[in-house]
């Protein structure tokens, strides 16, 4: 793991699973990970919760700490997760659905699991995505 991601950021990926095939970013198909955190050293939490902001011209998950990525969905379609980490210490997990309409953009909250504890955040990561998978894509995993 890259030294310069912060060590808030490591944490989360460590909860995850890691980056081995075992591991919740694994069973997702997550790609294109990127991260928000101000702090490099020690424990860096939110100052406010995580909350899907729809009411602006460009739709997104709001949030302060956390990490971002794609995973796979539904064919021409860009399904996000994002795992942000709460100032109670516990972790939501979005996951969400970047849309254009007639020249729009939105934002489809897909699945969301608040209120996730550290031992749970691999299970759970895995339970929202599967959900979603059956609820908008009829079950099925495109490769």
């Amino acid at each position: 793991m890259n030294a310069t991601v912060p060590e808030t950021i490591r944490t989360i990926i460590a909860q995850a699973g890691g980056q081995r095939i075992s591991g919740a970013f694994a069973y997702v198909g997550a790609r294109k990970l990127t991260y928000r955190c101000a702090r490099l050293e020690g424990e860096f939490r939110s100052s406010r919760d995580s909350r899907l902001r729809t009411d602006l011209a460009m739709p997104f998950v709001d949030y302060e700490v956390g990490l971002q990525f794609q995973v796979n969905g539904k064919r021409g379609r860009v399904w996000t997760m994002i795992v942000a980490y709460e100032p109670n210490d516990t972790y939501t997990a979005w996951l969400v659905e970047g849309r254009r309409r007639r020249g729009q953009l939105g934002l489809k909250e897909l699945a969301c699991a608040r209120d996730v504890y550290c031992d749970t955040l691999k299970g759970v990561i895995e339970a929202v995505y599967d959900r979603a998978i059956r609820d908008h894509n009829d079950g099925f995993i495109p490769m």
